[in-house]
């Protein structure tokens, strides 16, 4: 005798599948998604972009600060006990900091410059912060003949900082190693679960009623 197929139960049983189906599409759309920040190999991604070390290493530099061993045995940022060893005052400090970190940012990281681009705005640049530390050497705190000694390592320093930021962008290189990143990322957490379908498929049989109920 053929079994009887009760049409509220299928209709049932198909909108329950199409709910998994959805959460799960809705699972793996958000999986994907988080790789492009993540990889197997640590957040290498976020170690491209971020320049806050480079930050930091310019701050100290503007304070004369360097690395030391601190009273504990520790490394760390030494302040100079001589007064005259600290090129720039709070106010040259915060002066600085705030044009370089126009420059390094992951924004420009992320960017697409060509070489010959990169040496025309260093030089830019460069011209730029001559003209502003001489017209504001003494409110910045060089006021004497030993700190104005520093000038030039000052400029130089600041700009191969710098220029190490835009070359990370030489023909959009970040970018391409990202998206190459993803891409790989990507492939392997695919390979590594089923088609979220073909378990659904041995769940559930249209053309089996047994599995209607």
């Amino acid at each position: 005798m053929e079994e009887v197929v009760d049409p509220t139960k299928y209709i049932e049983s198909l909108e329950d599948e199409n709910r998994q189906l959805k959460s799960k599409t809705i699972q793996l759309t958000s999986d994907i998604s988080s790789l492009g920040s993540v990889n197997k190999d640590g957040n290498i991604i976020q170690y491209q972009i971020e320049n806050a070390e480079l930050l930091e290493k310019l701050e100290h530099f503007y304070k004369g600060e360097y690395i030391g061993t601190l009273e504990n045995g520790d490394a760390g940022w030494i302040k100079p006990q001589d007064d005259t060893q600290i090129p720039l005052n709070e106010f040259g400090v915060s002066s600085m900091m705030e044009i370089v970190s126009k420059y390094i940012d992951k924004n420009t990281t992320l960017s697409y410059y060509s070489e010959m681009r990169i040496y025309e705005i260093l030089a830019d640049l460069g011209d730029e912060l001559v003209l502003y530390i001489l017209s504001n050497y003494e409110k910045m705190g060089m006021s004497d003949k030993f700190r104005k000694t520093k000038f030039r390592i000052l400029i130089i320093s600041t700009l191969h900082i710098i220029e190490s930021t835009y070359r990370k962008a030489i023909s959009g290189k970040t970018m391409e190693e990202i998206n190459q990143s993803r891409i790989i990322s990507q492939s392997d957490f695919v390979g590594q679960r089923p088609l979220s379908s073909n378990q659904s498929k041995r769940k559930f049989n249209v053309f089996n009623p047994r599995t209607w109920g």
